[in-house]
C-alpha cells in the first residue's frame, strides 16, 4: 500500500505544472484574507529580529502564491505546483520564463509561509554526475486551505505580468526548446493573440457544471504547441479541451447556449480523400466488433511502425485483449488506404492537417467577432454561430482536399 502511494505521489509530482505568476484579486473580502497572512509573515519576522523591505512588493508576491496554489488545490487534478529556487532563473527572461518575480522577495515570503504551516515542500536536487535533477514541488497545506474562503470568479489576470510564450516547441523528450522566429510564427503569435484577446473578452458560462479538483476555469487562452517534427501545431490550454462531450454542452458563451460541430471520423475521411474517395459511412463501424474498440486501434494503425508495434501498443495503451484479430479486421476493411498503416510520418502529416484545419477556422470566425473553442477537430460556438462554423467547417477541408467532410 505505502509503494502504491509513494509511485502516485510520484506521479503526481512528475506531471506538476510551473507556479502561474499572473494571479491577483482586487475583492475586498480576499484582499483581506490574505493581507490577514501577510501580517502573520510579517510577525514571524519581528519574532525573528527582521524586517519585511519593500513591503507592498512583498506582499503581491505572497498573493501570487496563494491565489495560484489555492486554485491548485481546488480546481485542478494535481494540487502540485513547480518553483525555481535558482536566483539565476529569476535574473534574465527567457522565451518560456517570464516570472516577474524577483528571487530574494518570492524565497523570503515562501519559507515564511512554510515555516507558518501553510505551504507543504518537496525540495529539488541536481545530480551534476548523471545530469538529473528534480525541481522544487510546493501545494497548500490543509491548514491553509482551511483558512481560505475564496471565490475563483474573483481571481483575474494581473495586466502587469508579462505575456507568457503561446508559440511552443518542443523536441522528440517533449521538453521545450527556443527558436528562431520567422514570418510564420510570427504571423501565429499574431492571430493567436488576436483570438486569445477575444476569449478574454467572452464570457464562457460553465453553471452547472462540477468544475472542482477537475477544471480550471481561469484558463481561458490558448497556446499552440508544436513537437518534435510537427510542423502543424495543435491548440491547448482551454480548460474546455479536457471535458467530456456531457459537460461541455453545458457551456455558454455570452449567456447563450452551444452547439458543438465535428469532422466525423477526421483522419480516415482524410486517407480516403487522399485516394479520391468519399467515404459515406462510419469506418470504425465493423461487424463483430465493438465500435469504441475499432476507433482506438484504427487511429493507432496510422502511428505505429509496424503490425507489431501496432498490436503491442493496442494492447498496452487501450487495453485490448484481441489486438491481433481486431487489426486484421480493420486492415480488411479498408484495404483502400492500407498503405498508410504502419507509417509514422503519415500520421504526423494528418495531426498537422488537423491543426492547420482548426486553424483556419479558428482565424476565420475570430476575424468575424465569433469565439470559437477547439477540442481539436471539433469546435464550440453560441448555437446562433453553428451555420458560420459549418461553413468553416466544410469550405477548409473542401479546399484541401477537393471532398466535402461529414460533420455531426
Amino acid at each position: 500500500m505505502i509503494d502504491n502511494e509513494e509511485q502516485s505521489l510520484t506521479k503526481v509530482l512528475q506531471e506538476a505544472i510551473p507556479l502561474q505568476v499572473h494571479r491577483k484579486t482586487n475583492y475586498p473580502p480576499m484582499n483581506e484574507q490574505l493581507s490577514g497572512i501577510f501580517s502573520e509573515l510579517a510577525q514571524l519576522r519581528k519574532a525573528n529580529n527582521k524586517q519585511i523591505r519593500k513591503a507592498a512588493r512583498a506582499k503581491k508576491h505572497l498573493d501570487v502564491i496563494i491565489l495560484d496554489l489555492w486554485i491548485a488545490a481546488n480546481y485542478s487534478d494535481n494540487p502540485w505546483r513547480m518553483i525555481s529556487l535558482n536566483r539565476n532563473d529569476y535574473t534574465k527572461d527567457t522565451r518560456y520564463r517570464k516570472l516577474y518575480l524577483k528571487y530574494d522577495l518570492f524565497k523570503g515570503v515562501l519559507y515564511n509561509l512554510i515555516a507558518l504551516g501553510y505551504i507543504e515542500i518537496k525540495k529539488g536536487f541536481f545530480d551534476r554526475s548523471k545530469g538529473e535533477g528534480f525541481q522544487t514541488r510546493i501545494k497548500a497545506s490543509d491548514k491553509l486551505l482551511a483558512l481560505l474562503e475564496f471565490d475563483i470568479t474573483k481571481i483575474e489576470r494581473d495586466p502587469e505580468t508579462p505575456e507568457e510564450e503561446i508559440i511552443i516547441k518542443k523536441d522528440e523528450n517533449k521538453k521545450v526548446i527556443d527558436y528562431v522566429d520567422n514570418k510564420i510564427t510570427n504571423q501565429m503569435r499574431e492571430n493567436l493573440q488576436k483570438y486569445n484577446s477575444l476569449l478574454r473578452k467572452t464570457n464562457i458560462g460553465t453553471d452547472g457544471i462540477n468544475l472542482r479538483y477537475k477544471y480550471d476555469p481561469t484558463c481561458i487562452t490558448v497556446k499552440r504547441v508544436f513537437n518534435a517534427d510537427d510542423f502543424g501545431g495543435r491548440f491547448y490550454n482551454g480548460f474546455w479541451m479536457n471535458m467530456p462531450k456531457e459537460d461541455r454542452r453545458k457551456l455558454t458563451i455570452n449567456g447563450e447556449e452551444v452547439g458543438e460541430l465535428d469532422y466525423s471520423a477526421l483522419h480516415p475521411r482524410i486517407a480516403y480523400a487522399l485516394k479520391g474517395i468519399l467515404l459515406n459511412e462510419d469506418p470504425y463501424t465493423i461487424e463483430g466488433c465493438d465500435r469504441a474498440e475499432v476507433k482506438k486501434a484504427f487511429l493507432v494503425l496510422f502511428n505505429c511502425e509496424s503490425p507489431e508495434h501496432a498490436i503491442n501498443t493496442i494492447r498496452s495503451e487501450s487495453h485490448i485483449k484481441n489486438a491481433k484479430p481486431l487489426l486484421q479486421k480493420i486492415e480488411q476493411k479498408h484495404e483502400a488506404i492500407s498503405d498508410y498503416f504502419f507509417t509514422p510520418s503519415f500520421g504526423m502529416y494528418l495531426q498537422r492537417n488537423d491543426a492547420w484545419l482548426a486553424e483556419y477556422i479558428i482565424n476565420r470566425l475570430t476575424n468575424k467577432g465569433i469565439a470559437c473553442l477547439p477540442v481539436h477537430d471539433s469546435f464550440i460556438v453560441a448555437k446562433k454561430y453553428e451555420s458560420e462554423l459549418r461553413s468553416a467547417m466544410e469550405d477548409i477541408f473542401y479546399n484541401t482536399f477537393s471532398i466535402k467532410p461529414i460533420i455531426k
